[in-house]
């Protein structure tokens, strides 16, 4: 027998919540830390592809994506909003 519905509901809490956050999270203090924008959506694709493997099925690439994408244009922003103006 599969797992029932009320066994997932961590994973799909934690699947589309909390690290959706923490990639954000990533992403802004990769970039305070690091000042490149790279370092950390690389961060959270190793983790993600090593998730992957590990806890879940190939069904989360798309999750990892998402994670990767999200943490990068969270430093993106960042770096856009503490860019010092020419002007």
């Amino acid at each position: 027998m599969g797992e029932s519905n009320l066994e997932l509901f961590p994973f799909i809490i934690f699947i589309i919540f909390v690290f959706p956050m923490i990639s954000i999270l990533i992403g802004i203090l990769g970039y305070y830390i690091f000042k490149n924008i790279y370092i950390a959506p690389i961060l959270v694709a190793i983790v993600s592809v090593i998730a992957t493997f590990t806890v879940f099925n190939t069904s989360f690439w798309f999750w990892a994506t998402l994670y990767t994408l999200l943490s990068l244009m969270s430093a993106l922003i960042v770096k856009l909003f503490t860019a010092k103006r020419l002007i």
